[in-house]
């Protein structure tokens, strides 16, 4: 096994791990929705990269068929968590612009995932050479599409989300993903690059969601120098009751539609009394109101 695949082998395991720690502790404190599902993805990338270990160590203290079984059972890991990224990325995206996730959009992404994981899984069962080089591009054509689809949405929605932090983060998820599209045509022709497209992806979501988590608890920790928000506090904008809960559910991470299960009433009230909310603080987003709460007099 070449010393350089290794390393960086070693060291994504490291950072995915970490990212992991991170993902938890967030999971628990924060209670945010998207990272359930981001939970699943990191296992399953740090899964996989323990199984691309062993498949190449395989090579030296196994015998041939032994590494065919691991070559397989990585293939198929690995494509299970490649769809996933598919239908997790624009429902990052979706959290990241505060934009609820829509219908229409588990009609459009769910179904690619499923391609996506069959041609997959009939190139590993079909064994010649011109199939794989024709199930490999159209994989490549849908998850590029995919990537370029969140990249384009996101960067069309970055002058909105005021917060610095939330901007930072949301512009190196772009500068990142922007670096690994030619990684992903190179790996196409080479099969060194393919060998090391798989470990530097997981680097690279890895130390995003590093970064962003240690972002994520650094405000924590400015917050709880800070008096807790009161409706008195919001008297000159004229919230109610019902719009103050509805603030403080929104703090807490939920999304509309946990918040209309929260209080046992429909999506469209909970829509209705967002955009009241926003009408009366004159915010667009609620990566805005976030940081209008934080910056305000009684902050």
């Amino acid at each position: 096994m070449n010393g350089l695949l290794l390393l960086t082998v070693t060291v994504s395991m490291c950072v995915s791990c970490m990212a992991l720690a991170l993902a938890i502790a967030s999971r628990m404190i924060h209670k945010t929705a998207w990272m359930g599902r981001y939970l699943v993805f990191q296992s399953c990338l740090i899964g996989t990269l323990f199984v691309f270990l062993g498949s190449k160590l395989s090579l030296i203290f196994m015998p041939e068929n032994v590494y065919a079984v691991f070559k397989f059972i990585f293939n198929t890991v690995t494509l299970a968590a490649l769809s996933f990224v598919i239908v997790f990325l624009p429902y990052f995206l979706s959290w990241v612009i505060a934009k609820p996730w829509r219908k229409i959009q588990t009609v459009r992404f769910y179904p690619l995932a499923m391609v996506y994981f069959g041609i997959g899984l009939a190139s590993l069962i079909v064994d010649n050479a011109t199939f794989d080089f024709w199930a490999h591009l159209g994989q490549t054509i849908i998850f590029l599409g995919v990537y370029i689809y969140c990249l384009v949405t996101l960067w069309v929605n970055l002058s909105n989300i005021e917060d610095k932090s939330s901007r930072g983060v949301a512009l190196s998820i772009n500068i990142v993903s922007l670096s690994l599209i030619p990684l992903s045509i190179l790996s196409l022709f080479f099969k060194t690059v393919s060998d090391f497209s798989y470990p530097i992806y997981v680097l690279a979501f890895s130390i995003i969601i590093v970064v962003y988590n240690y972002i994520r608890f650094g405000e924590d920790k400015r917050d709880e120098a800070q008096p807790a928000l009161s409706l008195e506090s919001l008297s000159k904008y004229r919230i109610s009751e019902r719009e103050f809960t509805v603030i403080q559910l929104i703090c807490e991470g939920l999304t509309n539609k946990e918040i209309a299960q929260e209080l046992s009433i429909s999506v469209n009230t909970v829509n209705n009394h967002v955009a009241n909310i926003f009408s009366k603080m004159e915010v667009r987003s609620r990566i805005d109101l976030l940081r209008a709460l934080k910056e305000g007099p009684w902050a």
